[in-house]
C-alpha cells in the first residue's frame, strides 16, 4: 500500500498562449505562482563558508512527464527535429541500467497517462537545458515580453539554499535528522533497508549492508518514482528535494539530493554523486530569475 501524501499537480499547459488570449504579465505571473515557489534572498553554507544567495523562483516539484511532453510536442510542431533528437528521453535505460526486466517502464513510464505527474527521467542535461530555453520563450510569449523571466537549471549553491529552507544546518529538507515523522510516516521516496539487511563483518567488526537472499523495498511502496508533488513541502513549498529522483545542477557534473534507489543516508541535503548522462534515477527542476533590461 502506498502511504505517501500526494497533492494535485498543475501542468504548465500555458493555456492563455494556446487559446490565443491577449498576452499579459498578470496572466504569466499567475501561472508562474502555480508552477513555482519563491525562494527569498538569504544565506546558506558552501562547505564551511557562509554565502549570500539572491532570491529566485523554483519549480515546486521535479519537471513531470506531462510538462516535458508539452515541450517535445512543441518542437515537433515547429519542425525543430535537431533539438527534438537531443531532448527525447532514452527510455531503453529502464532495461539497460537495471538488473531486472523493466519493459513495462520502457513502454509506459513516459507515455501512459498514469505517469503524467511523475518526474521525467532518462533526459540528458542538454535536453533539460533546451527545456529551460523553451520555457523562457513561452513565458515571454504569455507576458507579451513584460515579465522578463529566464528559466535555467539551478547551480549548486542555489539548490542548497532551496533545500535547506530557513535553516542552514538541517540534514533533510523537512528540517530533522529522521526519515519518518512523529506518526511513523515515511517523508521521502528512497531505498529502505531494514535490520534484516545489516550484517557484522567477523574480520573487521564493522557493520555492512547485504541484499543476498533478503528483499529490500522502496520506502512507502512507491512505484519506482513517486509523483512530483508528493509527501510534504519544505519551508519554501518545495516537494521531493530529498529522494525520488536525483536532480541536475548547472555548474557541476553532479546530481544532488539522492533518488528512489538511494538509501536514506544518500538522500541528505549534502548528498551528491557524479552525473553520467541520462538515467532512470535522474530528473531535474528549474529555477527562474528576472532579467535586467
Amino acid at each position: 500500500m502506498k502511504h505517501f501524501f500526494v497533492i494535485g499537480i498543475t501542468s504548465i499547459a500555458l493555456m492563455s498562449f494556446i487559446s490565443g488570449k491577449k498576452p499579459s504579465a498578470k496572466t504569466a505571473k499567475k501561472q508562474l505562482d502555480e508552477f513555482c515557489a519563491y525562494v527569498p534572498s538569504g544565506q546558506t553554507l558552501n562547505e564551511k563558508d557562509t554565502v549570500s544567495v539572491q532570491g529566485f523562483y523554483m519549480s515546486k516539484g521535479e519537471v513531470t512527464n506531462s510538462q516535458y511532453k508539452e515541450f517535445l510536442m512543441d518542437l515537433k510542431r515547429k519542425g525543430e527535429l535537431d533539438k527534438l533528437k537531443i531532448a527525447e528521453p532514452d527510455t531503453t535505460n529502464w532495461n539497460t541500467e537495471l538488473k531486472w526486466n523493466n519493459q513495462k517502464y520502457v513502454d509506459y513510464y513516459f507515455s501512459h497517462p498514469a505517469y503524467q505527474n511523475y518526474p521525467v527521467v532518462n533526459v540528458s542535461k542538454e535536453g533539460a537545458e533546451l527545456y529551460c530555453q523553451w520555457l523562457t520563450e513561452k513565458y515571454d510569449s504569455i507576458s507579451g515580453g513584460e515579465l522578463k523571466l529566464k528559466f535555467r537549471l539551478p547551480d549548486h549553491i542555489e539548490w542548497l539554499r532551496a533545500v535547506r529552507g530557513n535553516q542552514m544546518l538541517n540534514t533533510y529538507a523537512w528540517g530533522g535528522p529522521y526519515l519518518r515523522n512523529s506518526k511513523g510516516m515515511i517523508l521521502a521516496n528512497f531505498l529502505n533497508f531494514g535490520s534484516e539487511n545489516i550484517t557484522k563483518n567477523q574480520e573487521t567488526g564493522e557493520f555492512e549492508i547485504t541484499t543476498k537472499g533478503i528483499g529490500y523495498t522502496f520506502a512507502d511502496g512507491a512505484d519506482v518514482t513517486a509523483p512530483s508533488l508528493s509527501y510534504w513541502p519544505n519551508d519554501f513549498g518545495l516537494y521531493n528535494m530529498n529522494g525520488n529522483v536525483s536532480e541536475m545542477i548547472s555548474d557541476k557534473d553532479l546530481v544532488v539530493g539522492g533518488d528512489w534507489r538511494s538509501p536514506g543516508y544518500d538522500i541528505r541535503n549534502e548528498s551528491t554523486r557524479a552525473y553520467k548522462g541520462s538515467s532512470v534515477t535522474v530528473g531535474f527542476r528549474v529555477i527562474a530569475t528576472y532579467v535586467e533590461n
